[in-house]
């Protein structure tokens, strides 16, 4: 397993070693502004069994983390209206938002589950390296399934030694992880709460 500081995952051959592990359908073990995240490349079906078998879980479908507004249109067959005029503006931030997916995308992707969750960490230098890439990365916490996220990268290691690269941001404060909010309803229906709650429904208008 590859290890990268997150203070320098954008120095040029760390960059590279993300660039080409995500590339070539590696797991990859990350940091978000809520908890770390297991993943790789979304658009891949051998990684998307990769992380199944990581977690012993195989009946949910993972949310995709992209690094700009353009990227999550490219993901979602349908932008609601309260989206664009009240909810992108909380972003990047610490929720998670289900759209109706794109058709181009394959629905074993998201287990037929005929939606999908996208999020925009509010981490810059994620951010960075996403779009850098130009891959959606899978988002999921980095646990086994029915058991606590964990938050510390040494953890993780020991818990995922099936990892190919772990970007170490320390130990993270505990979290409920992000607010889930699906905007394939009409109104919107708050899915799971998490961090930043009250942002939402002040955005929602309560």
């Amino acid at each position: 397993m590859i290890t990268i500081p997150l203070s320098g995952m954008l120095i040029a051959g760390n960059y590279k070693k993300i660039r080409d592990c995500v590339l070539a359908g590696g797991a990859i073990a990350y940091p978000t502004d809520t908890l770390y995240g297991l993943g790789g490349d979304f658009l891949s079906l051998a990684l998307m069994e990769k992380i199944d078998s990581l977690k012993n879980r195989r009946d949910l479908p993972y949310s995709a983390a992209v690094g700009s507004l353009a990227m999550l249109e490219s993901l979602a067959a349908d932008i609601p209206d309260v989206f664009r005029s009240r909810l992108h503006e909380l972003l990047p931030g610490k929720f998670t938002f289900i759209f109706k997916p794109s058709p181009l995308i394959d629905s074993r992707l998201l287990k037929n589950s005929g939606k999908i969750g996208i999020r925009i960490p509010g981490l810059p230098p994620l951010l960075q390296m996403i779009a850098a890439i130009g891959r959606p990365l899978v988002s999921t916490s980095a646990n086994r399934s029915g058991r606590p996220p964990l938050n510390d990268p040494r953890q993780i290691a020991m818990e995922f030694p099936g990892l190919d690269l772990l970007i170490d941001g320390g130990v993270l404060p505990s979290s409920p992880g992000s607010t889930l909010v699906d905007l394939t309803l009409s109104p919107p229906r708050i899915a799971r709460r998490g961090e930043d709650l009250e942002k939402i429904l002040t955005a929602l208008g309560g």
